[in-house]
């Protein structure tokens, strides 16, 4: 199942995070995970690695592709990879047609509050299936303050 769409500018900012599976399975930091993606990503480009598509962090896979100035994340705890994919190239291309001149270039002080309505989008093209049967707001539960540390993060990365 698809669990989350994160869009990083090139600063490493999370432009967009949306939870489509498990409720808030970030937490509330989405600038921790969007950092920790990005500086991966920048590694690798660094080592001049053919691609970094895929990120494996136990039984959940990030999914990567970039587009312009952009890195687009999506997470899913399946082995139905290639279509998580073909869905991912689905994403970027309404993205693109949608905020076409943000792919290219976007500025340090933009307010990322006209991407919020990209989630509810995609769930209403049926791209993606909404959490608990909602869009994205889920003030009143309980994983709301569950979040993915740092630390389990490193641990299951470098355990790979």
């Amino acid at each position: 199942m698809i669990r989350n769409l994160i869009i990083i500018d090139s600063t490493g900012r999370a432009l967009l995070s949306a939870n489509f599976g498990e409720c808030h399975s970030f937490g509330e930091d989405d600038e921790m995970v969007s950092g920790f993606i990005s500086a991966v990503y920048g590694f690798a480009k660094m080592l001049e690695a053919q691609s970094l598509d895929q990120i494996q962090l136990g039984t959940l896979t990030f999914m990567l592709m970039s587009k312009g100035n952009l890195i687009f994340a999506l997470s899913a705890d399946d082995e139905n990879i290639p279509d998580h994919k073909t869905t991912l190239v689905k994403i970027i291309d309404l993205f693109e047609d949608l905020y076409d001149y943000y792919t290219v270039s976007v500025v340090p002080d933009i307010d990322i509050a006209i991407f919020s309505e990209f989630p509810k989008f995609l769930v209403d093209q049926e791209i993606l299936k909404p959490n608990c049967g909602n869009y994205t707001e889920c003030e009143d539960c309980p994983n709301s303050k569950k979040s993915l540390s740092l630390q389990e993060l490193t641990d299951k990365f470098g355990s790979q």
